[in-house]
């Protein structure tokens, strides 16, 4: 057998009037062999061969099922439906596994990587591809429409016949464009008759044109007035509208007897020109019809009404789409449009006789119209599919998407005619045969004057009679008849005129209407003639004219004959159109054609020409150049006579480079055989020249179709009509035309490349290349069908001399493609791609080895990386090639080889991956997927055994990947795509054996295949979260950096983009540039849609309010091209969304469920000992499942990767774990072992499992928490189900639960930073949704009414439950018997007697805890717990995660807080919860904690701020410590932090901080420790809290000094001499030093939230008194809506009761308080706050008062004043980690008014006491008994600094104490101690004893104690006048003496109350 068969297809019936040669007129037709040639070109059978074009079956058992992918519980469902039971949620699971897919877990993933493969467009990207064309059966015309005449009505009544014409007329030219078409219509009386059945025709146009228009013209019986007595005038009345019955019935006999017609009416109906109101409208746009739309106007000439009426739906209608047989859409090109009807109400009288170019004059006087209507109906019909410019079969539309989402490529060779033939190739495949053959096809006659080949065979000639110009006026008509000869007058003549009627018999002669007394007469009338196939000289046309009378009254008027005209063919062939005037002779005798005859006969008007007619030859046998009938002519006299070419013949060859392109082209399939037969069959001088002349031909026709300007590599469709259907060596009875054609070509083709001058023909030949190629390439196949066929594929073995021959050509041809590759881009192109085909050609006719041998002559030119250009044309060329038929069967070229072609395809395309240019990489790429979907998809090739061996060929490309995967990595997204989907499917089709042969090889490439694994699953991912909003993951709420991203699951993301925007880039180019074809055709149609309706409407369209139309879509496209696909996948129609998603989920399922399928092969065969198993950390398992389940995963992902975790954790579970330790972990490890001890104190026990593998659980767990927050819970279970699994491997390989902890507390702090943790509760969701409730630990903090009514997300709801379900025990049973997994999986392992007694050995091992003992630390032995699998390690694990998820809900709750009020309080709060609840990570802990630092920074809050530097500080030097990487801090520097900083006292374990040395920890190093200190010294400075910075500054004293750092040293003692110089100025200021102010803030009211009704102490700089808070915090929370009320402060301080505040309202009460020293339980009194000396101490106690009196007012005198004071205690101390902190206790404690006497005297005696001590102190007057005054009590300073001698003394601040004591001693009456007395003593009591002025109120002690205190004042008082008089000058001598006087005179004063007086002072 042969693979390209010879098939012989009989031709379709032709659209339009064609004839073959046997049915014309040609006596001797064997006598002229160039006529049966045109006879063969247009009648003959198609020559077609079978698989040219290749043959591609594909696959239809391809589909997809739908991927559900996890999503986000609070998203729509992605697929299924989900509902509420009781609270719960359920899933309706649409998952339905591939069960087809036996062997492998999912399908194919080229097949989802390119669903819409599509072999034809995928060849079209081919430089100089070549495309099937139907074959041409008919012209190619701009637009085909048909006219149906759908009825006739006469007002006045139908009476008699009425005949009429219709056709297309040009008005501006005033011509006729197409034949006449014939309708008539019958009375319904006339019984035996009925109406024409013809009643539609079918014009065509080349070019729409408003000139265009419908000429309709009406005839009736030619009648007089005066016969009938009826008036012609009877059709235009309008009163009586009707004719009576006596009419009638005159009318109707009339017509009987009346055979000919005269002229009754006429019209034009413009059918293109849309601006004639009330014209047909959008007819001339494609599918444009009216849809219910009316409107009238004027038409034409006329003055008739036309109504619109539309017959057919719109785009938008709704209707349904039309399918042709193989289930694509018809486009709408190819449907054409809905009908429109026509009514025309009437028609133009025509009065007088008139001829065609008089229709339109406007100097024509208008008559009455005709009342005659007429209903007609337009209807655009499609394009022949064979009259276009040549579609490829089995292309895809965007409308031809199947129901399995892939475009339907037809189930047979590309170019099988078979079918479309039998469907009528040039009938679109929506319409059937008849309906579209239906009806009078008109002849066009631009069809003579259109540069195409002839496709029918037609000779006719159209006859138009004008004007008679008789010397009298005569009822004239014209007869016309054919004639072929003279002889004798009374023989018939010819039958060759065609009737009026279709398919009616053919006529002698034919006659035109009667003109009726008119000079001259005039006509209209169109007489068709078929002409003879040889015109003589004697043929000839015959007019007769006759008069009839129509007065006569008798039966039928008998005509008599006036005259007759002659006009010889000859004179009306000469040219398309002509115009002649002849005599007109009154007699006619035999030979009238003859000279002598002539002048004997009688002529009218003495011969002047008074007869003028019209021709119109249309004919496709009669060229109408000489030069071409000369050649015709030379052409049968070589075929008949001589063999020998002669010197006419020759000539006649050359002249056609002369001969018009457009007579070429209509006559080119006859010349191209004619010149073939002498090449085929002349002799070498003959065959030189019909060479020439053929390529000339061909080129000029060539460029006249394509021309180089706009399409150079594009072929002639009228060529490739000739090479595919016409061309036939067997047919004609001629030997093959390859060996001269070959010989012919190769004889010029040497001679230019030696250097002689060729001409220009050789350069048309290399244009022309293809053509002659190809005609090579059939004429051996002809040859070839000859041969007798076996059942094996027959091969033509070439003769050594034409074999030699070619091989010659084809190296001349390689040299031009090298040549012009730089001087001639374009034909070097061009020739590269016709000898590609030509050796793909051959590869189906010619012997293997000869075309290996031509292949290889190709290759050898193109060796390794070639310049771009001549690299194109190598690959190009492979891909030509291998695309053939039995590429896959072809043999090797020596015995080792198993298929040469792919030898050489892949060892090229390799090469061209590391070639420089971007796109030949990218060529290479495109084309090694296309070669590998090709076989996937092809039904062929789905064998197994097929496969297999496909999969073996292409394994050789997989290995040279491994080899230089630096070349792979090079390469872009796309290419990487392309590659690895091809590695997949190749790996997917090997079997075991191979597979281990490879993995054998070598471990470094066996590891390179897994991580190219691992790309693949990134680089087809499917995130449909992502993918719909085009965002990035969320960072951390509230966080400028989240965690540690170093092994996050995010990185993975971070691929390179690709170059170009697309819909998706996880499926193929092709794909995507459908989809784009598909939403901008949509947008198209929308656009015309919109501009029709507009143009009927005469307005705007208006839209749904808010839509936005695809018409603003791509106007927003063109102005940001960045997003102009996104912007079109969303306007995507809704199936082809569908389907895209389809298909992106399908390609990422299968590429992982193909890996998955891969891991478990490797992994058997590591555990059988088949593979190496040294492989660290088992990377080649662990990094796939690292990277697959960081990635999104559909739920037919998890049903075989559950059992197959379990058995790999079962395998290598050990050696999984045991990973390769880290850079840093091995540094340390070689420090400690020059040391000689251990690191970090790890024990044994931590050593089983490697830093390496901390950071693999970290991503596993990480992975599986993340699937745990989502739905279904098909997926969340298993998640679940995989996290419990991988956590008792981990326990029982690290026996370590402490740092498995860290591990999980890490990865979910990961988890968590990309969750949405709170959303706005729906009802949908119910009670599933809890509140987010902020713990009172964390401060209580946050603006509740900021946040607003959040709840916790359905994300961390599943979370939180899948966390509480990982402890229980009873429920894991039943979804391990679920998933297929033994109940062994999660059983509690015993430990043997070995084990224990390691373990023993182990809890020997001595760590040290860091305990609070006063300033001692101890280190104490702790046993050591069991760290094994066991249900209690993990319900204690599920306890700290779930710690954790309410730290961080409660975080988020805060931080939404944040959206509506700036309260940067809840901003540091929550960096506070966070950092308590990841207190066991020292690495989170140091993160969070800086978070905060930064936020008190912000708020200029710099002893906050310093504290958690310092806190930082400690935890690093704490880890440093642990470490034994520096020793320089021991624990009293320790010590010293957290005197400073309380709250950061954390007990931290040894590996808490050994955990961390995978994740980061780059700040537990010294010059982090360094950084805090130096941090915390510069934040205590900014607070002026100078003691504190001194303290952080000697901290780094001994690290400079181990270091040798000596400048260090000095600047940093430098420092601390400045700070305490800036000490020593705090202390000597004359104002007492505050640190900072404090306030209590009570927050009341719905809005608040959760701080409703609870109490702060907020610690705020000194400077910020109680206005300045009070309006920033009433700024902070007074955020509220327009209709809410503001916020109500507070003014008093008093209690509040919540119930005695209106609901509606929101209230604060804000009042300032002093902190609390201390408070004895003897002394119901706090003492005042002392003056800084050793630092500023730190408060958790507050007090405030608030005076009152027994009556309720606030203020009385003094004997009735109250106080009450209250006592507010915090949770923490102050100032601490955050600058407020929620009061947990108060008491109130109200005070008698002596005990508030008491507290006043008492505060005045100790503030001058206090300052008589400070400025002794300072002057050093207290002298070495005294010491420093602020170790010692005041009191003493002073009595010391008295005893010490009564010198002078020097006071830094005398003025100071001046103002003490005036406003102390000075006689006051009613205030100070004076007013004291009055208030409570008797004034000159009796006795010695003070007495109450009211005893019944006071209590003796009371009183005793009041005047204890008076007494001290006194001697307070006493002691500041001497200390002021020992240190005045002469210049205050006098003031001295005054206050003298004043103490004598207070003391004499109290004296009056208090007896003895003097004496209890002295004694004091």
């Amino acid at each position: 057998m042969s693979l390209l068969e010879i098939k012989y297809v009989p031709r379709p019936p032709t659209l339009g009037q064609g004839s073959n040669l046997d049915s014309m007129i040609l006596p001797e037709a064997e006598e002229v062999p160039h006529l049966r040639e045109l006879d063969f070109c247009v009648n003959a059978d198609f020559v077609h061969i079978e698989n040219k074009y290749g043959t591609f079956i594909c696959e239809p058992h391809l589909t997809f099922a739908k991927q559900v992918f996890p999503s986000n519980p609070g998203d729509p469902p992605p697929g299924g439906t989900y509902r509420q039971n009781g609270g719960e949620e359920e899933y309706e699971d649409p998952y339905v596994g591939d069960r087809s897919m036996d062997e492998h877990y999912g399908g194919s993933t080229i097949m989802a990587y390119d669903p819409l493969f599509n072999w034809d467009s995928e060849r079209a990207a081919v430089i100089g591809h070549r495309l099937p064309i139907r074959p041409i059966t008919s012209p190619s015309v701009g637009t085909r429409f048909s006219v149906r005449i759908l009825g006739l009505n006469v007002q006045a009544g139908l009476v008699e016949p009425v005949c009429g014409t219709m056709c297309l007329y040009h008005a501006e030219r005033r011509e006729k464009a197409s034949e006449d078409f014939h309708f008539q219509f019958l009375p319904p009386q006339w019984d035996g008759e009925s109406t024409s059945p013809d009643t539609r025709a079918i014009f065509s146009v080349d070019k729409e044109s408003a000139a265009l228009c419908l000429l309709v013209q009406l005839e009736k019986a030619a009648s007089e007035e005066s016969v009938n007595g009826i008036k012609p005038a009877v059709y235009t009345r309008k009163d009586p509208p009707t004719l009576t019955d006596k009419e009638a019935a005159r009318l109707s006999e009339w017509a009987q007897v009346m055979p000919f017609r005269e002229p009754l009416a006429w019209i034009t109906i413009p059918l293109f020109d849309s601006s004639v109101t009330g014209g047909v409208g959008g007819f001339g746009a494609a599918g444009g019809g009216i849809s219910g739309v009316g409107s009238s106007g004027s038409l034409g000439g006329g003055g008739g009404v036309l109504g619109v009426e539309g017959g057919g739906g719109t785009p938008g209608s709704g209707t349904s789409p039309v399918v042709d047989s193989n289930g694509m859409r018809v486009p709408a090109y190819e449907l054409g449009g809905p009908p429109v009807q026509i009514d025309i109400p009437s028609l133009n009288r025509a009065k007088e006789c008139y001829t065609d170019d008089q229709l339109l004059d406007p100097k024509k006087k208008s008559q009455k119209p005709v009342r005659v209507s007429m209903h007609f109906e337009v209807e655009r019909l499609p394009g022949p599919a064979g009259g276009g410019a040549g579609g490829a079969g089995g292309s895809v539309t965007p409308q031809s998407l199947n129901s399995s989402g892939r475009g339907v490529n037809r189930a047979r060779s590309q170019d099988s005619m078979s079918s479309d033939l039998d469907d009528v190739a040039m009938v679109p495949r929506s319409l059937s045969v008849s309906r579209f053959l239906s009806g009078f096809q008109a002849i066009d006659f631009t069809d003579m004057v259109r540069a195409e080949p002839f496709t029918r065979l037609v000779h006719l000639l159209f006859v138009y009679p004008q004007q008679v110009a008789l010397p009298k006026k005569l009822n004239l008509f014209v007869r016309t008849e054919l004639r072929m000869d003279d002889l004798d007058i009374q023989r018939p003549s010819v039958e060759a005129i065609f009737p009026k009627e279709r398919n009616g018999p053919m006529l002698r002669t034919a006659s035109t209407q009667v003109v009726q007394g008119t000079r001259p007469a005039l006509f209209h009338d169109e007489v068709k003639i078929q002409l003879p196939a040889a015109v003589a000289p004697s043929h000839h046309l015959l007019f007769t004219f006759f008069h009839i009378d129509l007065s006569l009254r008798s039966d039928r008027p008998k005509p008599v004959a006036v005259g007759y005209a002659v006009m010889p063919l000859a004179a009306a062939l000469q040219a398309f159109k002509g115009e002649v005037n002849l005599p007109i002779s009154k007699d006619l005798q035999p030979r009238y054609l003859q000279e002598s005859t002539k002048s004997r006969l009688t002529y009218w008007e003495e011969g002047r020409p008074i007869f003028r007619v019209r021709t119109r030859l249309f004919s496709s046998l009669l060229p109408l150049s000489d030069r071409l009938r000369d050649f015709f002519h030379q052409f049968d006299r070589h075929m008949l006579e001589a063999p020998l070419p002669r010197e006419d013949l020759l000539e006649a060859i050359n002249a056609l480079k002369t001969v018009d392109v457009v007579v070429l082209m209509q006559f080119l399939y006859p010349l191209l055989n004619m010149l073939l037969c002498m090449i085929g069959n002349g002799v070498e001088t003959l065959q030189v020249a019909a060479f020439r002349a053929m390529i000339n031909v061909v080129s000029r026709v060539q460029l006249e179709l394509a021309p180089q300007s706009s399409a150079p590599m594009e072929r002639s469709r009228f060529l490739v009509h000739f090479v595919d259907f016409i061309f036939d060596d067997l047919g004609r009875n001629q030997p093959p035309v390859y060996p001269g054609l070959s010989n012919v070509w190769r004889s010029l083709a040497r001679s230019k490349s030696r250097g002689f001058r060729v001409g220009p023909v050789y350069a048309e030949a290399l244009q022309m290349a293809w053509f002659v190629l190809e005609l090579v390439v059939k004429s051996m196949d002809l040859e070839l069908a000859q041969v007798p066929q076996g059942d094996e594929i027959a091969r033509l073995r070439l003769e050594d001399e034409v074999f030699l021959c070619i091989r010659q050509l084809f190296e001349c041809l390689l040299a031009e493609v090298h040549e012009k590759a730089d001087s001639d881009p374009p034909l070097a192109k061009s020739l590269s791609s016709s000898i590609s085909f030509f050796c793909y050609d051959l590869i189906s006719v010619v012997d293997p080895p000869q075309v290996f041998e031509l292949v290889g002559l190709f290759l050898s030119q193109f060796v390794g990386v070639c310049p771009p250009m001549q690299h194109m044309f190598k690959l190009h060329f492979l891909r030509i090639v291998c695309d053939h038929d039995l590429y896959i069967e072809t043999p090797g070229r020596g015995p080792t080889e198993k298929n040469y072609l792919t030898t050489v395809l892949l060892k090229d395309l390799f090469v061209s991956l590391d070639h420089e240019d971007p796109s030949q990489r990218s060529l290479a790429a495109r084309m090694l997927a296309f070669q590998v979907a090709k076989h996937e998809y092809d039904a062929r090739y789905q064998q197994p055994e097929l496969k297999l061996y496909i999969a073996q060929l292409y394994m050789p490309i997989v290995n040279m990947i491994l080899d230089e995967v630096e070349t792979f990595n090079t390469l872009g997204v796309i290419q990487r795509r392309q590659i690895l989907v091809v590695m997949l499917t190749v790996v997917r089709n090997l079997d075991s054996d191979t597979l281990l042969k490879s993995w054998k090889q070598s471990d470094v490439r066996t590891r390179l295949f897994f991580t190219l694994l691992q790309q693949a699953l990134v680089l087809f991912q499917h995130n449909p979260q992502l993918m719909a909003a085009g965002s990035k993951p969320r960072p951390p709420s509230g966080s400028k950096s989240g965690p540690s991203k170093a092994a996050s699951p995010d990185a993975l993301l971070a691929v390179e983009p690709p170059p170009i925007p697309m819909f998706s880039d996880r499926v193929s180019l092709a794909t995507n540039d459908l989809l784009d074809e598909m939403a901008r055709g949509d947008a198209k149609a929308m656009l015309e849609r919109e501009q029709i309706i507009r143009k009927v409407t005469g307005g705007a369209v208006s839209g749904a309010k808010g839509s936005v139309s695809l018409r603003d879509v791509l106007a927003r496209s063109r102005m940001s091209p960045k997003d102009a696909m996104a912007l079109l996948r969303q306007n995507l129609p809704p199936s082809a969304s569908t389907k895209l998603l389809l298909w992106e989920s399908s390609v990422a399922a299968w590429c992982s469920l193909q890996v998955l399928e891969i891991l478990e092969k490797f992994s058997d065969m590591a555990a059988d000992g088949l593979v190496a198993t040294d492989y660290a950390c088992m990377d080649c398992l662990t990094g796939p499942l690292s990277v697959m389940l960081a990635l999104p995963q559909p739920m037919s992902f998890w049903e075989p990767f559950v059992p197959a975790f379990a058995e790999m954790l079962r395998l290598h579970g050990k050696a999984m774990l045991d990973g390769p330790p880290s850079a840093a972990a091995t540094a340390a490890a070689a420090a400690a072992a020059e040391a000689g001890g251990d690191v970090g104190g790890s024990g044994g026990g931590s050593s089983a499992v490697g830093r390496g593998g901390d950071m693999l659980l970290k991503d596993l767990f990480g992975s599986l928490l993340r699937q745990m927050a989502v739905r279904p819970e098909f997926i969340r279970k298993r998640a679940l189900l995989c996290l419990l699994l991988l956590l008792r491997n981990a326990l029982l390989h690290m026996r370590d639960v402490e740092r498995l902890r860290v591990i999980l507390t890490v990865a979910l702090s990961e988890v968590l930073s990309h969750m949405r943790l709170l959303h706005s509760p729906s009802p949908a969701l119910g009670p599933t949704s809890r509140s987010s409730s902020v713990s009172s630990s964390a401060g209580g903090g946050g603006s509740g009414a900021a946040a607003g009514d959040l709840v916790e997300s359905v994300e961390v709801e599943k979370l939180r439950l899948s966390l509480e379900e990982l402890g229980t025990e009873d429920k894991w049973f039943q979804l391990l018997d679920e998933c297929g997994l033994p109940s062994i999986c999660l059983e509690i392992v015993v430990e043997d007697e070995g084990e224990e007694e390691e373990e023993e050995e182990e809890e020997e091992d001595e760590e040290e805890e860091w305990e609070e003992g006063g300033s001692v630390l101890v280190g104490r032995r702790r046993k050591k717990e069991r760290d094994r699998w066991t249900w209690a390690n993990v319900e204690e694990t599920q306890d700290m995660l779930l710690t954790v998820v309410d730290a961080a809900s409660q975080h988020e709750q805060l931080m939404e807080g944040l959206k509506t009020s700036n309260d940067k309080y809840a901003i540091v709060e929550s960096y506070y919860i966070l950092a308590q609840a990841y207190g066991h990570v020292p690495d989170l802990y140091i993160m969070w904690m800086l978070h905060l630092c930064d936020a008190h920074q912000e708020m200029n809050q710099w002893a906050e701020a310093a504290q958690c530097a310092v806190s930082v500080a400690g935890i690093v030097i704490r880890g440093l410590q642990i470490a034994s990487q520096e020793l320089v801090w021991d624990e009293e520097h320790l010590e010293v932090l957290w005197s400073i900083c309380p709250l950061a006292r954390h007990q931290w374990r040894a590996r808490a901080f050994s955990s961390q040395s995978e994740f980061g920890a780059s700040s537990l190093t010294v010059e982090g420790a360094v950084k805090h200190l130096q941090m915390a010294s510069n934040f205590f400075y900014k607070a002026e809290l100078f003691h504190f910075c001194a303290e952080m500054l000697a901290l780094l004293l001994p690290l400079f000094r181990v270091r040798h750092d000596y400048k260090q040293l000095t600047k940093t003692h430098n420092k601390i001499a400045s700070i305490y110089e800036n000490v020593e100025q705090q202390e000597t200021s004359p104002i007492p030093f505050k640190d900072a102010c404090y306030y209590r803030v009570g927050f009341y009211g719905e809005r608040f939230r959760y701080i409703d009704g609870r109490e702060f102490i907020y610690r705020e700089p000194r400077d910020v008194r109680l206005g300045d808070i009070m309006e920033k915090l009433k700024a902070l929370y007074d955020a509220r809506s327009p209709d809410e009320e503001p916020l109500q402060i507070i003014q008093d301080s008093r209690q509040v009761d919540p119930s005695a505040l209106k609901p509606n309202l929101v209230y604060m009460q804000i009042t300032a308080v002093e902190p609390v020293v201390g408070i004895g339980e003897d002394r119901w009194l706090g003492r005042p706050l002392e003056p800084p000396i050793a630092g500023t101490p730190t408060f958790s106690c507050f007090f405030f008062d608030t005076p009152f009196t027994p009556n309720g007012k606030q203020q009385g005198k003094m004997e009735d004043q109250w106080k009450r004071r209250t006592l507010l205690y915090t949770q923490s101390t102050l100032p601490s980690l955050i600058s407020r902190q929620p009061v947990v206790r108060s008491e109130v404690r109200e005070y008698s008014p002596i005990q508030c006497a008491v507290e006043i005297i008492e505060s005045r005696s100790f503030a001058l006491e206090a300052e008589m001590a400070s400025q002794l102190g300072d002057s050093g007057a207290a002298g070495a008994a005294g010491g420093p005054a602020g170790k010692k009590d005041p009191a003493a300073v002073v009595a010391a600094a008295m005893a010490a001698g009564s010198g002078p003394l020097q006071l830094p601040r005398l003025q100071t104490l001046q103002r003490l004591l005036q406003g102390s001693v000075a006689l006051q009456v009613n205030s100070g101690v004076l007013g004291v007395c009055m208030a409570f003593y008797q004034a000159n009591p009796q006795g010695a004893n003070p007495r109450a002025k009211e005893p019944e109120k006071l209590q003796p002690s009371e009183l005793e104690m009041l005047t204890a205190a008076i007494v001290r004042f006194v001697v307070v008082c006493k002691r500041a006048v001497v200390v002021h008089g020992r240190a005045v000058t002469e210049v205050d001598r006098d003031f001295q003496e005054q206050l003298e006087q004043s103490l004598e005179d207070l003391e004499k004063e109290i004296s009056a109350f208090i007896p003895g007086l003097r004496k209890r002072a002295s004694a004091y």
